[in-house]
Order: structure tokens, then C-alpha cells, then sequence
């Protein structure tokens, strides 16, 4: 198990990060569910487009680097400035090319003057965020997450600010559009700035010698971002496809989605944290390791299950307050997606775990595997259930990549005590679904209600089957 000064270095960077994400997460639902309901599901759908297909083109930018990166560096200091500046060319040459290449798509494939700006612009932010990444990772190799968290704190309330500000006066998709790469830039700005403040200040090291060497060490890596990414994105822009252009479902999908992936900083937050800790343990430290990977679980799964199980029960009323009446279709979106919350949870510290042992292309082959599930999936489910189709498939590929991510794992760590890292937050998560199928209460007070048994529920099993784990928990609290 992590000693205590780990543990709480640990569970401090987490918290950091964590904070900064939900400030950020804040303002960037306020940000989509502004566009969803000024600009309606086509204008949205439109957005969400733009953004999920550039997204998923971009991720071939730097290729692995951000990780390696933190890897690296975590375990040696002295390479901050040749990995540092290497990354960032290599990130920036590979994005012109890409943005090239989605400008040529959307063309060729006929799609409107809108969306096509749309891409240019949001495909330049989305570049713009993958730089800003690269500083992020040494905050993260560093131990210094809460300056990450000043960056993402600036762009996104920065970009929700102006957002509504534009909606305001009447703006449209482009307006938008330009709005969300003004605030990627102000975000890349403050990194740079918080990085040579506050951690280093690097040297400029350019070397194209070691560009193809760095690229090399981060494929691994970057096969694992991809295909994770994909599972993640694949779902809207085959929605966008198979609907010939007609943006809707995509919109509808995408209101379920975005407030799903607001929680997604939890499991980013803790597996960023924990990287370094993994990274620098020795091979031999396998017991040490699985300790820590089961107490890490369980404090995920803590936090997750909750969650998932309120999108699941109450995505109805969700739905209602964030966007109204109009996307009512979104709401079977949202239920299939809840189920995902948990899962992206495990299958993010499973790929963490992974490449800081060293050993990437274990999760890259499970996460090919099922992208092929997710696509056919996709292809079987969207004609007939359009949206929920995908939500679906999405759900069933999240599981089912948990499941074999698991298999890999249990190859580093020996066979994992699913008692210890899953009990407690099942049961408790089964009381909360419980309480609030049967009750009928305002949503605020349903929520409460059930996140409340819940914690009960949670701790009475805890203290009863791993009262250890439950000290530990209290000691890092109080310490960190």
C-alpha cells in the first residue's frame, strides 16, 4: 500500500486537478447547453460535429508525446527541456498537416459553408488545447496539478464568459466557433506562463534529430489515446454520417453526452495523479502495486458510482433543467450513457496504469478490439434507435473494455480483490437506484436523498469488511 506521504501527494494532485476541472467543467456546461439552446439541435449537432471529428483527426498530433512526457520526466528531471520542446515541434508540424486534411474533407463531402468554417475554426482550438497539453504534462510530472488547473480555470470561464456574451447579441455557430479558439489560446498563454512562473524555465532544444526517436517512443502510447478517443467520439460522427448530413440526432446525442463527459475530470484528475506514483515504482514492487491499484478503484469507484447511477435514474428531469422540453429525446441518450461513467472511470486508470508501467500496446490491443465491437455496434443500432442507438452501443463497448482491460492488468498487479476495490460502492450505489425509483420528490431533494444513503450505505460496509482501507482514507483526509 502507498505510505502515507505518497498517498497524500497522491490524493492532493488529484483534489488540485480536480478542482480546477470543476470550475472549468462549469463553465464549459454552461458554455454547450447556451449553444444547445440558442442555436437548436441542427446548430448544435453542427457544433458537436465540428468538434468530435477534429477531435478525433487531431489525436494522431504528437502521437503519445503528452504522456511520455510525463513519464519521462517524473523519473528524471533533467529531460524536462528536451522532450519538452521536441514534443511541442512535433505536436505543431503533425496539426498543420491534420487540419489540412479535415479542411479537404468537408469539402469533398459537400457539407455546408457553416460547417465547414465551423471545422476550420474549432479544428484550430482543438490544435491550439492538444500545445497546451504538452505544458500540462510536466505540471503533472512535476506534482503540480493546481497550475494546470489556473489554465483550464482561464480558458474556460473565459470562453463561457464571451460565448454568451455572442449568443447575447445574436451570434451563430461561427461566431461560436472563433469564440472557442480565442479561449484555447488564452488557455495555451496562461500555461506558458504559470509553467516558467512557478516550475521551470525551459530552454529552447529543438533537435530535429530527436523528433523521429520521440515519435517512436510515443506510438505506444499514442495507440492508446487514439483508440480510446475513438470509442469516445466514433458514436457522434457515425450518427452524423448515417443521418446524411441532417445533424439533429447529433445534437440530441451530444446534450447526453456533454453532460456525462462533465464528470470525466474526476477519472482524468485521479489517473494523472496517479501516473507518477505507478511510474516510479521498481518491477519488483508488484505486491506494493496492487495494493495500490485496488485502493485507487475503490476511491474512483466511490466517487463514479453515484454519479452514474443519478444520470441513469433521473435523466428525465436532467434533461428538463439543462435544455428544456425540446430535447426530449436526449433522455434515453442519457440513461445508456450514465452506465458509461463508472466504466470510463476504470478503463482510464487501467490505460494509466499501463503506460507507466511501460507497457501500452496491452491496452491498445484491447481497446482495438473493441472499437471494432463499437463500430459494428454503431452500424447495427443507430438506423433503427438513431440516438439511443449509439448512447447503447457506447454503453456496451465501455463494459466490455473494462472487462478486458481488467485481464491486462491482472498480468502486472496478480489477481485483483474484486471485494475490496467494488463492494462497497456497489452496494451502496444499489440503495441509491432504490431509494430513488421509489420516492417521488423535487430533483434536488431526490438527489440528496439518494447520494445520502448512499454514503451511509458506503461506509457501514466499508468499516465492517476493510476497516484499514477506511482509516487510511481518514488519515490522507485530514493530512492532504
Amino acid at each position: 500500500m502507498p505510505p502515507q506521504p505518497e498517498s497524500r501527494s497522491v490524493a492532493r494532485n488529484a483534489v488540485a486537478r480536480g478542482v480546477g476541472e470543476v470550475v472549468a467543467k462549469l463553465a464549459s456546461v454552461v458554455f454547450f447547453v447556451a449553444i444547445a439552446r440558442e442555436l437548436g439541435a441542427d446548430g448544435f449537432g453542427d457544433f458537436m460535429f465540428a468538434l468530435s471529428f477534429t477531435t478525433l483527426l487531431l489525436l494522431a498530433s504528437g502521437f503519445g508525446t503528452e504522456d511520455l512526457v510525463a513519464r519521462e520526466v517524473a523519473r528524471d528531471r533533467s529531460r524536462l527541456d528536451d522532450y519538452l520542446s521536441n514534443a511541442l515541434a512535433v505536436k505543431a508540424v503533425t496539426s498543420l498537416a491534420l487540419l489540412g486534411v479535415a479542411a479537404a474533407f468537408v469539402n469533398v463531402a459537400g457539407y455546408s459553408y457553416d460547417t465547414r468554417v465551423a471545422v476550420y475554426l474549432v479544428g484550430a482550438g482543438v490544435a491550439v488545447e492538444n500545445l497546451g497539453r504538452t505544458l500540462g504534462s510536466i505540471f503533472q510530472a512535476r506534482e503540480r496539478m493546481e497550475l494546470l488547473s489556473i489554465s483550464l480555470i482561464a480558458q474556460r470561464v473565459a470562453t463561457a464568459a464571451a460565448g454568451l456574451a455572442v449568443l447575447a447579441a445574436g451570434g451563430g455557430i461561427l461566431e461560436v466557433s472563433l469564440v472557442f479558439l480565442g479561449g484555447s489560446l488564452l488557455g495555451l498563454a496562461v500555461a506558458a506562463f504559470v509553467l516558467r512562473r512557478y516550475v521551470a524555465r525551459p530552454r529552447r532544444a529543438v533537435d530535429r534529430s530527436r523528433w523521429w526517436p520521440i515519435v517512436r517512443a510515443g506510438a505506444p502510447i499514442g495507440l492508446v489515446t487514439m483508440v480510446f478517443s475513438v470509442l469516445l467520439r466514433l458514436d457522434q460522427v457515425l450518427l452524423s454520417f448515417l443521418s446524411g448530413g441532417d445533424n439533429s440526432e447529433v445534437g440530441y446525442y451530444g446534450a447526453a453526452f456533454r453532460l456525462v463527459e462533465a464528470t470525466m475530470f474526476i477519472s482524468w484528475s485521479f489517473a494523472a495523479a496517479f501516473l507518477p506514483w505507478v511510474a516510479r515504482r521498481e518491477q519488483e514492487e508488484t505486491q506494493r502495486l496492487a495494493d495500490g491499484y485496488e485502493l485507487a478503484l475503490k476511491a474512483l469507484c466511490a466517487v463514479l458510482v453515484p454519479i452514474g447511477v443519478a444520470f441513469t435514474v433521473l435523466a428525465e428531469p436532467l434533461i428538463e433543467l439543462f435544455y428544456g422540453d425540446a430535447y426530449e429525446a436526449a433522455v434515453e441518450p442519457l440513461r445508456w450513457l450514465g452506465v458509461t461513467t463508472v466504466f470510463y472511470g476504470m478503463n482510464m486508470l487501467a490505460s494509466t496504469v499501463l503506460v507507466a508501467r511501460d507497457r501500452p500496446l496491452d491496452f491498445a490491443r484491447v481497446c482495438a478490439i473493441v472499437v471494432v465491437l463499437n463500430l459494428a455496434l454503431n452500424l447495427a443500432l443507430i438506423p433503427p434507435l438513431e440516438a439511443t442507438g449509439a448512447a447503447l452501443a457506447a454503453a456496451l463497448s465501455s463494459v466490455a473494455l473494462a472487462v478486458l482491460g481488467a485481464v491486462r492488468i491482472s498480468s502486472l498487479t496478480g489477481r485483483l480483490n474484486v471485494l475490496r476495490a467494488f463492494a462497497g460502492p456497489a452496494a451502496g450505489g444499489a440503495v441509491m437506484a432504490a431509494i430513488m425509483l421509489l420516492v417521488s420528490l423535487p430533483l434536488v431533494a431526490e438527489a440528496a436523498l439518494g447520494t445520502a444513503a448512499y454514503a451511509v450505505v458506503l461506509f457501514l460496509l466499508e468499516r465492517r469488511l476493510f476497516p484499514q482501507d477506511l482509516e487510511l482514507a481518514r488519515r490522507v483526509a485530514l493530512q492532504s
